[in-house]
């Protein structure tokens, strides 16, 4: 392919040429960049073979590494034409809170830094008439700080906002900007995003220094439709959003990330009001669709903040570290949204992702019918280091329960523990509810401390028939639990044991060798009752993916009678192919990528 693409020559502009063009039509760049193009063009255009356009365009959209797309804009002046607008369609600056060296050389060795350079590009050429998406994110060095003080913004600050400004007034198609530098925008930048009409997406991190700030009132931006703001902190002069949520009337998609800093220090200082005002007073409630929040550690102080959002269109909800009442610190504050449960249900909700298993959250979820989407993240990373001997084995539903389990966790007198006893009633009942009122279910993350027996898991099965992704703690089944387990669900194709850590099954699975687990896989899930399955994982690293059914090379001497079962008649074939990948490796995965408290500041 790359000998065809260097002796690509340009057809001249016909109509013939024209109507091959796929209908979203090509990605061109303007006129000038025809006769600028540093590529010369072919030494002899007869020799040159020709490829329609429309092809050209099609093998363009296969590359997404920038240097990869570089390279091919150097080739020919064609496709310098064609490929400029995917070089700079993305693009990222980012800048170093230290000078990096490359050679025993620090970077902008004989010029300024990249960052500085790359804001100068953009200024002075044409490219940012291609740029959909821009983004700054690092560390920005500042000087003079002690100016804030004397309520000035320090010259070189004030310098890059500018430059960013000027950059943003020739982005005339930009999509999405991202503001993730540790120093926050000021009234200039957002005077630059105001006259954009074409941005849907904005993405603002927060300071997290308590130096002090101008505050600015985020303007509305009409055809915002993504909102993401990070880092919140009230202490450390975050801007004013009130108006933009008021003005952006086409918004569906609201991300809000508190700094943990309150939450972990019981501080009260975050206050929901001030940020929904605007709505409250104009009684408007957001038509959200996607809505997501972490960190949240304030008290219910109003019941008109149930208002605020119309919970006719929500469809996804994400609440991370929010809400619960796990921490004694936390707890009154907690508590506060728990007596006041009056809240209005999203009664279209089709995904629910916490990390929030309390007993609590069983009154939402018994008034949600038709979830397709539940993510129970075990949070492993908490305050408190998790005891192995609070997890008690906890069964579907209380008619799933078996007289007589022990795995260490009762007590003294033979009964398990408040806790215990807690941890088993809410994975009772969240279950029950999940087999009752949600047989649509597609993808299903339980958490780790719920272990279900054989029983429990084959009523589920029979309960979620369209199961395509399902995570859950047990102990390993039997090869025949788990071939009816795969029966029961023929559209599955990705399952996960969940494996609690620090427990004393944890400890044994560790100590096997993952090639006995390969071999264990290969030769069972050739059967046909797996054929659909193509993931595999036991706990948080071990990841198996699957591939096609093969037989060993023949000339082995026969299985004598009664030894079909043997390490050797396994071997025998058939056999699976059987990979162990990395975690990374499966984050489309969603019963693994959604199991995380860490943020992202990107919307799925």
């Amino acid at each position: 392919m790359p000998d065809t693409l260097h002796n690509l020559r340009c057809p001249h502009a016909s109509a013939d040429a024209t109507s091959r063009l796929p209908p979203d039509g090509p990605i061109t760049a303007p006129v000038h960049s025809w006769f600028t193009s540093p590529a010369r063009s072919h030494p002899n255009a007869a020799q040159a073979k020709e490829l329609p356009l429309h092809l050209v365009h099609l093998i363009l959209t296969y590359l997404d590494d920038a240097g990869d797309l570089a390279r091919i804009t150097r080739t020919s002046r064609l496709l310098y034409y064609m490929t400029l607008p995917r070089l700079y369609e993305r693009v990222t600056l980012r800048s170093y809170s230290e000078i990096r060296y490359v050679d025993g050389r620090p970077e902008g060795y004989g010029n300024g830094s990249p960052f500085a350079m790359g804001l100068n590009t953009l200024v002075s050429r044409n490219f940012t008439d291609y740029i959909q998406n821009f983004c700054v994110i690092g560390e920005w060095r500042e000087h003079d700080i002690d100016d804030y003080k004397q309520g000035r913004v320090p010259d070189n600050s004030m310098v890059m906002q500018i430059v960013i400004r000027a950059a943003l007034d020739k982005m005339k198609c930009l999509k999405a900007f991202s503001w993730q530098l540790n120093t926050p925008p000021l009234h200039t930048v957002y005077q630059g995003l105001e006259g954009r009409s074409s941005l849907t997406s904005l993405t603002i991190r927060c300071q997290t220094r308590r130096i002090p700030r101008p505050t600015t009132i985020i303007p509305p931006l009409p055809n915002l439709q993504t909102l993401v703001i990070y880092d919140i902190d009230p202490l450390c002069y975050p801007d004013d959003i009130s108006s933009l949520l008021l003005g952006s009337k086409k918004l569906e998609n609201l991300k809000l990330h508190w700094s943990p800093r309150m939450r972990a220090s019981g501080e009260e200082s975050v206050s929901l009001l001030p940020i929904f005002s605007r709505c409250i007073t104009a009684r408007y409630a957001i038509p959200l669709k996607r809505l997501a929040m972490y960190n949240l550690y304030t008290r219910f102080s109003s019941d008109e903040l149930n208002d605020v959002i119309d919970p006719t269109t929500m469809t996804e909800m994400t609440m991370i570290n929010s809400m619960g009442s796990s921490d004694p610190i936390t707890a009154f504050l907690d508590n506060s949204w728990k007596v006041h449960n009056n809240r209005p249900t999203p009664k279209n909700l089709t995904m629910l992702r916490t990390d929030n298993a309390e007993k609590d959250g069983t009154m939402v979820m018994s008034r949600l019918t038709g979830l397709e989407r539940l993510y129970f993240i075990s949070n492993r990373q908490g305050k408190v280091a998790w005891n192995p001997d609070s997890t008690v084995v906890s069964p579907v539903s209380s008619s799933t329960t078996t007289s007589g389990m022990n795995d260490g966790t009762m007590n003294a007198n033979g009964t398990p523990s408040g806790a215990d006893q807690q941890c088993r009633d809410a994975g009772g009942e969240y279950l029950a509810i999940i087999q009752t009122k949600h047989h649509t279910m597609r993808n299903l993350l339980l958490s780790d401390r719920w272990q279900l027996s054989d029983d429990a898991l084959f009523k589920l099965c029979q309960s979620c028939p369209d199961l395509e992704q399902l995570g859950f703690s047990c102990l390993v089944p039997p090869l025949e639990s788990m071939r009816q387990i795969v029966a029961l669900m023929p559209k599955l194709w990705a399952i996960r044991f969940l494996i609690r850590p620090n427990s004393e099954f944890c400890d044994k699975m560790d100590s096997m060798d993952p090639e006995m687990h390969v071999f264990a896989l290969a030769t069972e899930s050739w059967r046909p009752e797996y054929k659909n399955l193509k993931y595999l994982g036991l706990g948080d690293d071990m990841v198996f993916k699957l591939g096609g059914v093969y037989f060993p090379p023949k000339g082995r001497n026969k299985i004598p009678e009664g030894q079909e079962n043997s390490m050797n008649a396994k071997r025998a074939g058939p056999i699976r192919r059987v990979e162990l990948v990395s975690r990374d490796s499966v984050r489309h995965v969603e019963i693994w990528g959604m199991d995380s408290t860490e943020f992202d500041p990107t919307f799925p």
